[in-house]
């Protein structure tokens, strides 16, 4: 039998997880529930999760995840009658083997944190439980994140991860298949997970891994140095598959360290220091030519990185203004008509909307009103197209425009009409780049995809294996200042200055300068020209950084 709560249990807002009032949940003056109360508890979904949870405990157990009484998990019990932030929450219980833990060892708590049941006394030589002391990590994590469920795992992989680099606040790595199973990224993505300190004291743990959450809001893991890591998921079962990926990559980021590999670049190629031999760290210098500046112009990347814009730096502007518009222009109808329906296209459409019905307001010329869905898609789409037509015409840098492109070149290039066109110094750029170690992302006004496509699909092959992300204006626009500050705490490169960007563009030169970056400016055939004493260093191939 389970304990009951005690009179003094403080009220759940009014509601209880699963929309029963607290009323109904009250404690009588002698310890018993009501009767509703107690069948609530010991409801199916309770049930079935106390058991879920001691099954999972069993198996991480196996995997070393939760081994010494360490470790623990909660899970929301499932209920279709409440929302997710309602629901009753099943966690593991303290200072009990994971490998022994019944379903009747678990605690339920309410949404906010409230111990609604507690586990039976237990005989020698068990000590008296108590609630796992991550249960107020769960709650900010369950709450931050409207998650469905929390791992807190003690494997040795998520331990020794972070002590490879003991200054590091970050664990970064790329070019993995694995990465594909955790949320939101793929195989070329560069998945990050920021690290914080370990603590004795559980309130300072809880802040810093808030902390962590709100400045790496697209993670679902959070890792401790010499502790281990915390993982989250919408579900159980999003939760189970993305701790185990995670595990994977962190020991394969020890396994790939120990072979004097570097796992946070596409090729994992050997580490390397300033002399170019391999080793575990270092620094190095390259000069920077500049027409007729000084070659003690450097480059000085204990940062390694290097930030590309496209038009006009890898890619002739014409390219852009003779190839993909009019490709756009003259596809866009018949994109939109052949994949109308599909859940991509409407997402396309509901953003084409919100952006037209903007444009409306301020009065923007050539913007017309898109029809209601019921007079019919032949003239939704006729709208649209016309509203589009007039978007690529006016080269607008717009969310709306840039991802329908992106679609509607993503065929192009997957019919082979398209071939991504980029000067003859990039691919050695991008290999000599890549053999010293520097990291080379790309910053562009079209969608993230789209540059993947041309780069995937270039004059010269494929060329993502050099490039270790991608940005695009979701980032915020290219020529402002706040825009720099994003992608460096994005990449987690700490000092300004140790990132370069390379881009046509002054006034997106003048911004990531303001934000303290080292800026040149790349002069290719077609570029616009710059005014004189304009004050920055300039190329005409990338082969001379």
């Amino acid at each position: 039998m389970e304990s009951s709560l005690s009179p003094s249990t403080p009220s759940i807002n009014g509601v209880t997880a699963a929309g029963v009032t607290t009323s109904e949940l009250v404690i009588q003056s002698g310890g018993t529930m009501t009767g509703l109360s107690q069948v609530y508890l010991e409801s199916k979904a309770v049930t079935e999760t106390k058991a879920l949870v001691a099954e999972l405990c069993h198996h991480f157990c196996t995997l070393g995840w939760v081994s010494g009484a360490g470790g623990s998990l909660a899970i929301k019990a499932h209920d279709d009658t409440a929302p997710k932030p309602e629901q009753l929450i099943v966690t593991t219980s303290s200072g009990l083997q994971k490998e022994r833990m019944l379903a009747e060892d678990m605690y339920v708590l309410s949404s906010d944190g409230f111990i609604l049941s507690t586990p039976a006394l237990k005989p020698h030589p068990y000590k008296t439980l108590s609630c796992t002391e991550s249960a107020s990590i769960f709650i900010k994590v369950f709450e931050m994140c409207n998650a469905g469920a929390v791992i807190h795992s003690h494997g040795m992989e998520a331990c020794i991860v972070t002590m490879i680099n003991p200054f590091s606040k970050e664990f970064r790595i790329t070019h993995m298949e694995m990465i594909k199973g955790i949320q939101g990224h793929g195989y070329r993505d560069e998945l990050v997970v920021p690290i914080i300190e370990n603590t004795d004291h559980i309130g300072v743990l809880m802040e810093s891994l808030a902390e962590a959450i709100n400045a790496y809001p697209k993670t679902t893991a959070v890792l401790v140095r010499n502790h281990g890591v915390f993982i989250w998921g919408d579900s159980w079962n999003s939760a189970k598959t993305q701790a185990e990926c995670y595990h994977y990559l962190f020991d394969a980021a020890i396994k790939l360290h120990q072979l004097g590999l570097d796992w946070s670049t596409p090729s994992h190629g050997p580490v390397r220091n300033a002399s170019g031999f391999c080793g575990c760290s270092g620094n190095f210098s390259r000069p920077l030519k500049a027409g007729g500046l000084s070659s003690d112009y450097m480059i000085e990347p204990s940062q390694r990185c290097v930030l590309l814009d496209i038009e006009g730096t890898t890619t002739p502007i014409s390219f852009v203004t003779d190839v993909l518009f009019p490709y756009s222009l003259e596809n866009v109808g018949k994109h939109l008509a052949a994949t109308y329906d599909s859940k991509e296209t409407q997402n396309d459409i509901n953003l084409l909307r919100s952006q037209i019905e903007n444009d409306l307001e301020q009065g923007i010329i050539g913007a017309v009103p898109i029809p209601p869905e019921y007079v019919g898609k032949e003239l939704v789409i006729a709208s649209l197209v016309a509203n589009v037509e007039t978007m690529i015409r006016a080269d607008r840098k717009i969310l709306a425009l840039k991802q329908l492109q992106g679609h509607i070149w993503r065929t192009g290039f997957q019919n082979n009409r398209l071939t991504g066109f980029v000067f003859y110094d990039v691919a050695e750029a991008l290999e000599r780049w890549h053999n010293l170690g520097i990291k080379v992302y790309v910053y562009s006004s079209c969608s993230k995809e789209t540059q993947q496509l041309l780069f995937a699909n270039s004059s010269y092959g494929d060329l993502r294996k050099y490039l270790c992300g991608y940005f695009d204006t979701t980032v915020g626009n290219k020529k402002e200042v706040h825009s720099y500050l994003e992608i460096l705490r994005t990449v987690g490169v700490d000092r300004p200055a140790d990132m370069l960007i390379v881009t046509d563009v002054l006034q997106e030169a003048l911004a990531a300068r303001a934000a303290g970056l080292e800026a040149v400016i790349s002069i290719r055939p077609g570029n616009r020209s710059l005014p004189e004493n304009h004050g920055f260093r300039t190329i005409e191939s990338l082969l001379e950084i």
